[in-house]
């Protein structure tokens, strides 16, 4: 079973996730970037930086390792590559941790 819902770093809906985890329901995060609301955050700027990758790969990046299957809108093939560029690197526990605290972005 499937619940999509909103979910991005700052906005991580952790009673409906925590919920989902506990009853084996896989959580697809519908718009994990916010609308893009987190890109221009400097915390998650700065870890992009670090990685040589934009913000919105850091994005994917968390919430493939918080165990959410990112669905991320493109149409532009460049980005569509981009999207996928996510799986050659991973964030350290910290950085999860750093993102994981992010105040409320609606």
């Amino acid at each position: 079973m499937v619940n999509q819902i909103m979910v991005y770093p700052g906005w991580k809906q952790d009673t409906v996730t925590s919920f989902c985890r506990q009853h084996g329901i896989q959580v697809m995060a519908w718009s994990p970037l916010g609308r893009g609301r987190v890109l221009n955050n400097h915390l998650l700027r700065q870890i992009a930086a670090a990685y040589g990758k934009s913000t919105a790969q850091i994005c994917l990046r968390w919430e493939i390792q918080k165990g959410f299957v990112p669905v991320p809108k493109s149409v532009s093939p460049a980005r569509i590559r981009e999207n996928l560029d996510v799986f050659d690197f991973e964030l350290t526990t910290e950085q999860m941790q750093a993102i994981d605290s992010l105040p409320p972005m609606e």
